[in-house]
């Protein structure tokens, strides 16, 4: 059977009573009225709020499970270590709808204190919000190490006068919020121990590189995305690389296009090729791959152990040789550009196609005993792939195949051997998928997740057939969308068989499960189902 849901740990139990209570908190620990004409919000001393000279809590019920309650939440403020600080502001963004986050927000500047470590601004919608906490943040919590805006849904038009007030910043994202050269030049001359900033949308340019890494005093950058800067040329790439000598990743629309121009340029000039200390490479999606790109790209870049390539057009098997000049490579990540149309299915492009499975074959060979990852988007695999992957990377602990067609072998196997360390299957859009292959594949017995989309081969007589062979009894995360051939019957299975399932997702056009909740499973089980 599943795993029965645990018993709530003291720390848990308070935490609920806080959220459960946060308006009377709010209201007993708001900051002191205005002292001699100064506002309490405004002042330099980061202990004037009464919070932080919290020494007991007052009883609500006096009762002894909240004696309990209240003696270890005195505990948990003045002892606590920051994670559970930052686990309470988690769960409170969490518990609170889009729509309502308003109401959070007086009791959320109430957690600004200076033990803080991490905020994350994700919840946030409104602007007025959003500087609010950053004021109260800007005063109190001068110790942060990373604070996080939301770039998917909310463009923070606001200045950015609170940067110099963090100092200690280790991680910065400050995606679709305009960031432009000022705002580099402030985090350059502030913050020496930025390990990790994140930039989408924004419209620095190579001066803003510049007072950031080369006049400024971030050095020490391992992770810099640049995704849709377009106003960054080839000039502010070469000096990231060049003054971040710990840079592993960056993250930019063209990066293979600078770093083959970078290439070029020092052949032209006679110049020694120089080495960067890049582990990671990606080309991004839209981006019209020009033959040359990636051997030049990794001449200057032969420390690289991940390489996650997206193109529309121009990629070639013959470019891929290219990777076998490295040393190691751990990930693999390649997929072609998908056309969204609304209602309909993604639809794989077929522009100027040269990419195939035959191309990945020389790199599995050479590196398929320390490859890690695997991941095969859009592309028309032939001769039945799966039994090369597993011939060559024993040890790949994650697969994922999307809009990928494969054709059945007609060689007759007594026993298809597994991935005995595959953690990770991710299966999209895959009805063209063998029923050979997709048993193979869930036989894994070290399965901790599975998705699995549009795949017509998944039936209840798979599962149970798997279910002979391990029982599915590493399973934790389940993602089931629209495999129309599954019954009710299919899932109540896993519920029987799965000793660590902790969620499960259906999402079908068949009727009976937009209404299928098991309310005894639902009350004793830790998973949710989602329809």
């Amino acid at each position: 059977m599943s795993r029965l849901k645990s018993v709530k740990s003291l720390t848990e139990i308070c935490m609920d009573f806080i959220l459960e209570n946060k308006d009377f908190f709010y209201k007993r620990y708001t900051p002191r009225e205005p002292k001699d004409g100064v506002d309490a919000l405004d002042s330099v001393d980061p202990a004037i709020n009464s919070f932080d000279h919290l020494r007991k809590l007052p009883i609500i019920k006096t009762d002894k499970k909240n004696l309990i309650v209240m003696t270890t939440l005195t505990k948990l403020f003045l002892n606590s270590a920051t994670e559970l600080l930052e686990e309470l502001i988690r769960r409170l963004r969490d518990r609170v709808k889009e729509a309502r986050i308003f109401e959070i927000i007086p009791f959320l500047t109430l957690l600004m204190t200076p033990r803080l470590r991490t905020l994350d601004l994700t919840a946030l919608r409104q602007e007025n919000d959003i500087s609010g906490v950053l004021h109260m943040a800007s005063i109190r919590s001068l110790n942060l190490e990373t604070l996080l805006f939301d770039y998917n849904k909310y463009l923070y038009g606001g200045n950015f006068y609170f940067i110099p007030k963090f100092q200690k910043l280790r991680k910065l994202d400050i995606s679709s919020c305009k960031a432009g050269d000022d705002c580099f030049n402030l985090i350059g001359i502030n913050c020496p121990d930025l390990r990790e900033l994140f930039v989408k949308y924004g419209e620095v340019s190579d001066d803003g590189i510049r007072k950031l890494c080369v006049v400024g005093n971030c050095k020490l950058i391992c992770i810099l995305y640049l995704e849709n800067c377009s106003k960054i040329t080839t000039k502010g790439i070469q000096m990231a690389l060049d003054n971040l000598p710990q840079l592993s990743v960056l993250f930019y629309n063209s990066l293979l296009e600078r770093l083959a121009e970078i290439a070029q340029n020092a052949i032209d000039q006679k110049l020694s090729l120089p080495k960067y200390s890049l582990t990671v490479l990606h080309m991004l999606h839209y981006t019209i791959y020009k033959t040359g790109n990636l051997r030049q790209s990794v001449l200057l870049c032969p420390n690289v152990t991940e390489v996650y390539l997206t193109t529309w057009a121009g990629l070639r098997d013959t470019d891929l040789l290219s990777l076998l000049s490295l040393e190691n490579i751990y990930t693999i990540e390649i997929t072609t550009g998908v056309l969204f149309i609304e209602g309909l299915l993604p639809l794989p492009l077929d522009i100027d196609r040269k990419l195939s499975f035959v191309g990945l074959v020389p790199l599995l060979k050479k590196f398929g005993s320390c490859l890690k990852r695997l991941r095969i988007g859009n592309q028309f695999l032939v001769d039945n792939p799966l039994p090369v992957i597993i011939e060559f990377c024993p040890n790949l602990e994650s697969l994922a195949l999307d809009h990928c067609k494969t054709t059945q072998s007609t060689r007759t196997e007594v026993k298809r051997p597994t991935l005995q360390k595959l953690k990770k299957l991710t299966l999209e859009y895959c009805n063209s998928i063998s029923l050979d292959d997709l048993l193979t594949l869930l036989s894994s017995p070290s399965l901790s997740y599975i998705f699995i989309s549009h795949c017509k081969n998944l039936t209840e007589n798979v599962l149970q057939r798997v279910a002979n062979l391990h029982g599915f009894r590493n399973l934790e995360y389940l993602y089931l969308h629209y495999c129309n051939s599954l019954t009710k019957t299919a899932i109540d299975f896993f519920f029987k068989e799965s000793y660590q399932l902790r969620e499960i997702t259906v999402k079908s056009d068949l009727y009976h499960f937009r209404y299928y909740h098991v309310p005894v499973i639902e009350d004793n089980f830790d998973f949710n189902v989602m329809d």
